[in-house]
């Protein structure tokens, strides 16, 4: 055990005075174990490497920092807990952010796909109704576009009821002839 603390005061001394010796049988004692500590918090590979990579990285950068009585050790251990706390942090907020961006572009999407149907049906249903008759295309949009009852209808062009009844009729059944079966349910849903 002593042989070891003074092991590692020698590294920390060798190490502020920019000992690559030193630096490397630290390294070469440790990564293992750190990778696998860091491995346990992780459960990525690739994150553990990355992980015990940037605490060496950060201990060679700061090595004239480092206090001769302390454990490096312990210190190198307690900087792999942080930066593992640190990258599952980070990771959190990058999937939080990515999650947001998914659901933004997944409304953003449906509402494109949303107008295209609806104009494509807007279309469709004009082309259809402007192939009716002229007489049942003005009973029909009367009815549907502007809501007179049948009643009403009648009244103002001067036709029976069942007339005007009977013209609704055959211009629904056009409509729905000539209408492709998933545009037809939503015709029905926005005019009935």
């Amino acid at each position: 055990m002593i042989d070891t603390d003074l092991q590692e005061s020698k590294w920390v001394v060798e190490l502020r005075n920019d000992s690559q010796t030193a630096f490397a049988e630290l390294f070469n004692r440790y990564k293992k174990k750190l990778y696998y500590f860091a491995l346990s918090y992780l459960n990525d590979s690739a994150e553990a490497e990355e992980v015990v990579q940037s605490v060496f990285v950060r201990l060679w950068e700061n090595r004239s920092t480092l206090d001769e009585t302390m454990s490096i050790k312990n210190f190198i251990y307690k900087s792999t807990v942080n930066a593992c706390y640190n990258f599952l942090k980070k990771k959190a907020v990058r999937n939080r952010y990515l999650e947001n961006e998914l659901v933004a572009f997944n409304e953003a999407e449906n509402r494109s796909y949303d107008e295209i149907f609806y104009k494509d049906l807007k279309r469709q249903i004009d082309n259809i109704i402007s192939s009716l008759p002229s007489q049942q295309q003005q009973i029909f949009q009367l009815s549907r576009f502007e809501g007179l009852s049948h009643a009403d209808i009648a009244d103002k062009l001067n036709l029976s009821i069942r007339t005007v009844e009977n013209q609704i009729y055959r211009a629904l059944k056009v409509i729905k002839d000539n209408l492709k079966v998933e545009y037809f349910f939503w015709f029905c849903f926005l005019f009935f």
